[in-house]
């Protein structure tokens, strides 16, 4: 049996609902992708098209004829308005979804819709029409249909016209695949003008749902299937082959969509195209994350990544563009400004010349890639070779390796000494294959260190890390001498401190015997004294006494300043000293008031020598004080970590000058106390490590304030598991400065 017109139209419309509906459901797995939801839609009421279409076919009777006509009507209104819809979408403008901007659309869609459902008796009537031996019933329209029609199809002028516009846009990202989009709704469109104006083999046969049925299948390739014309073409867009950096353009699994010449040389893979780059190179695509820069396979070359994300219309990210820029000149720069630093300590801790000369010329030639160098030092003015590169040994005369202004005025060595200028040196005429040039940079009044190499100059960023390499010589080699010099004072000082010790030894020795004799024959008359006279033995005896205990005074003063500062601090407990001295103070004079207030048990960082600074500073507030019956007061306050001893007293006060001029070692004896005198507390206080100063007394008078390192008694380092013994504690105890 031949196969009619109507038979091609009933398996045309058959195969569209189905290929509408495949899409439909395609579409709801390929949400990521923009638009994917409104086509799924489109495609759904294409599907819908086709199926009202084959019944339009089928129908036996005029009235199903006119109401399969409507429906069909309505169904293809819908399908203009939802691809205005999927055409915003698409196109990134999402923000015109709104009601009073799709309400005119869409009622323009459905203006031939409504015209039908308000005059469907007069606009559509359904006849027998035969033609091309078919015999089905065909719909005659009313004069007004031609108008609607024209309004009908202006959201699909408007989508043509947003599309075409998208595809010039300079960031789109689908170009390919929006232009192809435009050429496929060509076919729905031509067969859709051929029906209207009447080209059809009958006109109850509409072609157009199948048209639009296999435009719905191309789109739908295109938008899910095809990733040629996705994001792969924004590579193509974005490279340039002739880069010399490499340029990669990956998806959202890593995958190479696409690359140039110079990305497959540093991937070492001809055609990396559709391979995972882990594969190609592991462990890139975490520098590539990371951001850092970095070195990868055997290659010696650093990069920094650059990555651009590659977004849709839609915002959404659908691959990166990874660039990688050679960065290994910079990487290079820092890494010799890193090594430089490295090496400065080591050059400062340096113990010698010779060892800091050995590191520069190492230093010189290992990371300044340099073919060879030298430090020549100045001894008795002349410049000698301290350390020198085997190529310079074995291909420079000895003499070129000397300067000095008698012998070898002309040498560039000697020049650059006595100018302290840089100066590049052309080893050519000396006769010095293979060396070529020399930089000669002066190291103070050290010497010079020169550099040479093979090749014609030396280049701008080489000269200045030379310049910085002979700049930290220069301090190394200040530091050695400094140190020397140290040593000779420290050994000059020890010396005289021995000597200070013998001397004063000997004195305190001659001073007791001394004492001894005098004490001794002053008892040996004292039977021949009358007893009127004998308070001058008393006298005699007690200052023999007192001296010798001065002289043992001195001895621990002597014995303090010359210890270390760990030697020279204990801790002591200061009430007891405290009480110790005022006892002393009340034995010495006769009319005062001491009272003191000791609320808690204190201990500080000091010596024996405690005692005797807090009694100088007690005869001080009673020497000073003109009343009959002087008045001081002691107490303790916690400052801190620290402690401050303040003795007031209520004499007439000190001068603002006087506070300040006090603790001078030249001030008068009648200005201070009898004993050893501010001075002396001063010098102790500055070896306890404290401060000492004066403040007015309210109403009269004065307060003399010892600040003193609190020490950690043994009860409280047991209670802190991290407390050290004291005299760890008096080590590591740091001074503590007052801006009084």
């Amino acid at each position: 049996m031949d196969v009619d017109i109507a038979t091609v139209a009933i398996l045309g419309n058959a195969g569209g609902a189905l290929v509408g509906f495949v899409v439909a459901v395609i579409a709801t797995r390929h949400r990521d992708v923009p638009g994917a939801r409104q086509y799924g839609w489109l495609a759904l009421a294409g599907g819908c098209w086709c199926a009202v279409s084959l019944w339009r076919v089928v129908a036996t009777n005029p009235t199903v004829a006119e109401t399969v006509y409507v429906l069909a009507r309505t169904t293809s209104a819908q399908l203009l308005g939802l691809w205005a819809v999927f055409v915003l979408v698409y196109t990134g403008r999402r923000s015109w979804l709104r009601p009073t901007r799709l309400a005119p659309l869409l009622l323009a869609a459905n203006a031939d819709v409504l015209l039908l459902l308000f005059g469907q008796g007069r606009f559509v009537e359904a006849v027998p029409i035969t033609q091309s031996g078919v015999t089905l019933f065909a719909v005659q329209r009313g004069a007004a249909y031609t108008t609607t029609l024209a309004i009908s199809y202006i959201p699909l002028f408007v989508g043509y016209a947003l599309l075409i516009e998208f595809l010039f846009r300079s960031q789109n990202l689908y170009r390919r695949q929006t232009a192809t989009i435009l050429i496929g709704t060509i076919l729905p469109v031509l067969a859709a003008v051929l029906y209207d104006f009447g080209y059809t083999p009958h006109p109850a046969i509409d072609f157009t749902p199948v048209a639009f049925s296999i435009n719905a299948a191309l789109v739908g390739w295109v938008l899910f299937e095809d990733e040629s014309l996705s994001v792969r073409t924004v590579s193509g867009d974005g490279l340039v082959d002739n880069l010399p950096d490499p340029v990669i353009a990956l998806n959202d699994d890593c995958v190479v969509i696409d690359y140039n010449a110079a990305a497959a040389s540093a991937l070492d893979h001809p055609e990396p195209d559709g391979e995972s780059l882990d594969d190609l190179a592991p462990g890139l695509v975490g520098h590539i994350e990371r951001g850092e820069v970095f070195s990868f396979g055997d290659s010696f070359t650093y990069y920094n990544p650059q990555t651009t994300s590659l977004t849709d219309q839609s915002g959404t990210e659908r691959g990166r563009l990874v660039v990688l820029r050679d960065v290994t000149g910079q990487q290079r720069r820092q890494d010799r400004l890193e090594a430089l630093q490295a090496a400065t300590q080591q050059f400062i801790e340096a113990e010698t010349a010779e060892a800091v000369a050995e590191m520069a010329v190492e230093f010189a030639t290992a990371v300044l890639d340099q073919n060879a160098a030298g430090v020549f030092l100045e001894e008795d003015s002349v410049l000698e070779p301290a350390v020198i590169s085997e190529t310079i040994e074995n291909n420079v005369e000895e003499e070129l390796l000397y300067g000095s202004p008698t012998d070898r005025p002309e040498s560039k060595l000697w020049q650059t000494y006595e100018t302290g200028e840089i100066q590049t040196v052309s080893l050519e005429q000396d006769g010095l294959d293979p060396l070529d040039n020399a930089l000669m940079l002066p190291l103070g009044s050290h010497g010079v260190m020169a550099i040479t190499a093979y090749g014609s100059t030396f280049a701008t960023e080489d000269r200045r890390y030379a310049a910085i390499l002979a700049q930290t010589t220069q301090v190394a080699l200040d530091q050695v001498e400094r140190e020397r010099e140290l040593r000779q004072s420290r050994s000059s000082v020890k010396r005289r401190r021995e000597q200070i010790e013998f001397f004063n030894g000997i004195l305190r020795h001659s001073l007791h015997n001394a004492m001894v004799v005098i004490r001794g024959r002053a008892e040996h008359i004292r039977d021949d004294v009358p007893s009127p006279k004998q308070r001058h033995l008393d006298s005699i005896s007690d200052w023999c006494g007192t001296l010798t205990e001065m002289s043992e005074t001195i001895r621990d003063i002597n014995n303090t300043v010359t210890a270390s500062e760990a030697e020279r601090l204990d801790t002591v407990d200061l009430n007891a000293t405290l009480r110790r001295s005022i006892e002393s103070l009340r034995v010495e004079y006769d009319s005062v008031s001491v009272s003191y207030e000791l609320d808690g048990e204190y201990s500080v960082q000091a010596n024996e020598l405690l005692e005797e600074v807090l009694l100088s500073i007690l005869r001080n507030a009673v020497d000073h004080n003109n009343a009959d019956t002087p008045q001081v007061t002691v107490s303790v306050q916690q400052a801190g970590d620290w402690l401050q001893v303040r003795i007031a007293d209520d004499g007439p006060g000190m001068s603002d000058e006087l506070k300040t001029k006090v603790f001078e070692r030249g001030l008068s004896p009648d200005q201070t106390a009898d004993g050893f005198g501010l001075y002396f507390v001063s010098v102790m206080m500055e070896l306890y490590g404290g401060t000492l100063w004066f403040e007015d007394n309210r109403p009269t008078g004065t307060v003399a304030v010892l600040e003193l390192q609190r020490a950690v008694t043994c009860s409280k380092a047991g209670d802190d598991p991290q407390s050290g013994d004291t005299e760890t504690a008096a080590t590591e105890a740091q001074t503590k400065s007052h801006n009084r």
